[in-house]
């Protein structure tokens, strides 16, 4: 069997390489604004292919987005441990996406109604665990940009989903995902609304992704929407201390037909 030294070692292998690249991408474009989270989450009832426990995780995730001279980068590593109804697995999971506007490269305003700009974005999905999903998915596509009334930012991704992953029912035995590599498609909206009441500082955020069936895989559609309260604004410390709810909802989760997340998380955000 792995053992979890062989995850983490994984883990910081991918964290490297994944931080690295944003490096690269920011600070030799000389980086124009960057903003970095730490978040932990925590949430009691996540399902699992072939495992009919409701299971345990902790979540710590590192985020950063920043914007460069032809356009922007985004990039996160999830760190989670199961409890002992998910074998106490560890897992790492990366997400790396730079996006290039056309408007900047071009010079040219890219536009049009409530469309503000149009670019270039190549995807990166990369994840280890000791049985379970092993995701190595590659997303090259379009992404554009609307100007949408009380929304800091609204986009939506149009990409190819090329799967190059792999699953391993148990320690033993590896099998390629959805039945050999294969490739379909990516639908995501993703959007940032800061508002307030009562004088309180909020802001609502999340993604949803619409994945095509491929292979023995079916169709998926997951979402990750966070509601937070900025509590530091009450402490002289606005936009850095967060805490709130995240809700997951993963239908045919890996593409495994009726394997369904639906679970609020714990959430704490300290953002830098």
């Amino acid at each position: 069997m792995q053992s979890i030294h062989g995850i983490c070692g994984k883990a910081a292998r991918l964290a490297l390489a994944l931080a690295s690249g944003l490096i690269m991408s920011t600070t030799a474009q000389a980086a124009d604004w960057s903003v970095t989270e730490f978040q932990f989450l925590y949430g009691t009832e996540f399902q699992e292919p072939f495992n009919p426990n409701n299971v345990t995780k902790s979540i710590v995730t590192l985020q950063n987005a920043s914007g460069f001279k032809y356009g922007r980068t985004f990039f996160f590593v999830d760190f989670l441990k199961s409890d002992q109804q998910g074998d106490s697995a560890g897992e790492v999971y990366g997400e790396f996406y730079p996006t290039f506007s056309l408007s900047k490269i071009t010079g040219q305003k890219i536009s049009a109604g409530i469309i503000k700009d149009v670019g270039v974005t190549l995807g990166l999905n990369y994840g280890a665990q000791n049985v379970g999903a092993n995701p190595r998915v590659f997303l090259p596509g379009i992404t554009v940009d609307f100007d949408v009334p009380g929304f800091a930012f609204f986009n939506v991704d149009f990409l190819a989903f090329i799967d190059h992953g792999n699953f391993k029912p148990n320690a033993e035995t590896t099998v390629a995902s959805c039945g050999g590599y294969k490739t379909t498609y990516q639908i995501t909206p993703a959007w940032l609304a800061p508002f307030e009441i009562g004088g309180q500082k909020f802001e609502f955020r999340g993604f949803w992704d619409f994945i095509g069936s491929h292979g023995t895989c079916n169709a998926q559609n997951l979402t990750q929407t966070q509601l937070m309260w900025d509590l530091g604004a009450n402490f002289g410390a606005a936009s850095t201390i967060f805490v709130g709810v995240e809700y997951q909802y993963w239908h045919n989760k890996f593409g495994f037909q009726g394997v369904q997340d639906n679970l609020p998380q714990a959430l704490f955000v300290w953002r830098f």
